[in-house]
């Protein structure tokens, strides 16, 4: 028997998959300012060409539970993904994770021209 494969137009990346404006619009909405901040902290450490360890974040121990709630929220949603690398787990920033650092800017730059 032989197997019968899709179509090569049909096959979509989903780890290129992006976010129409509106979607992403919506999924930032439900981003706090400190999952934001994280966010940020994650971008800065991508523009290094290394991913973000929680678990080197200043204040992780004490602030654990807030930290994990931001992580899965942004990783949830498509914006981050995660890398093993033997004992640490870095987190680097997605495709629709550069479209909420685009928007995010945007958002920067309409407050300072108020």
């Amino acid at each position: 028997m032989s197997e019968v494969l899709p179509p090569k137009e049909s096959y979509k990346d989903l780890d290129e998959l992006e976010y129409d404006e509106v979607t992403l619009r919506f999924l930032r909405k439900k981003l706090d300012d400190f999952t934001i901040d994280v966010f940020r902290k994650i971008v800065r450490e991508n523009k290094l060409h290394r991913g973000l360890v929680k678990t080197r974040l200043e204040n992780f121990q004490s602030m654990r539970k807030k930290f994990d709630g931001a992580f899965l929220m942004l990783e949830s949603q498509g914006f981050i993904e995660k890398k093993e690398d033997g004992t640490a787990t870095p987190y680097f920033v997605t495709i629709r994770g550069r479209q909420l650092g685009q928007l995010l800017a945007d958002e920067k730059s309409r407050k300072e021209l108020m």
